[in-house]
């Protein structure tokens, strides 16, 4: 019963983040679910599970709406899949106590990168007014032109 509540709440939170900021669902929650005890592989699964139908409705939107670079998705799909397929077999196959310093890190990593690139944003909207709100090193991937 527990796990049910702390899984609940760490969703709630997760969703919370999310919504505000677009982003950040599976390292907020990752984080939050590793710090309540949880262990790893539980967390990944528990993590991927609940973003099978929030993501499947965000892509279908974004499909609709137009948002889609069918050449990146051709790219990137096939490699994502398999470090993903070998990542959650590694992570299963593994003790607990041995993957939680290195998902840990790994999450760490993430944040920073994250964290480092929300500021560069911000700094480069503030500096460039009247420009595209996207920052230089997004522009060419995200406009149209």
């Amino acid at each position: 019963m527990r796990n049910l509540i702390v899984l609940g709440f760490v969703g709630l939170l997760a969703q919370l983040i999310d919504g505000s900021l677009g982003m950040a669902y599976g390292v907020t929650s990752s984080t939050l679910l590793l710090a309540a005890g949880i262990a790893p592989a539980a967390a990944s699964a528990a993590v991927h599970f609940s973003e099978l139908g929030t993501t499947l409705v965000s892509g279908f939107a974004h499909h609709k709406l137009g948002n889609i670079d069918w050449r990146t998705v051709s790219i990137i799909a096939l490699p994502g899949g398999i470090g993903a397929f070998f990542g959650a077999t590694f992570l299963s196959s593994i003790p607990g106590d041995v993957a939680t310093p290195w998902v840990a890190a790994l999450l760490l990593g993430l944040g920073v990168t994250w964290s480092g690139a929300s500021w560069c944003w911000a700094e480069s909207a503030h500096s460039s007014a009247g420009s595209s709100p996207q920052p230089s090193w997004r522009r060419s991937a995200w406009s149209r032109a």
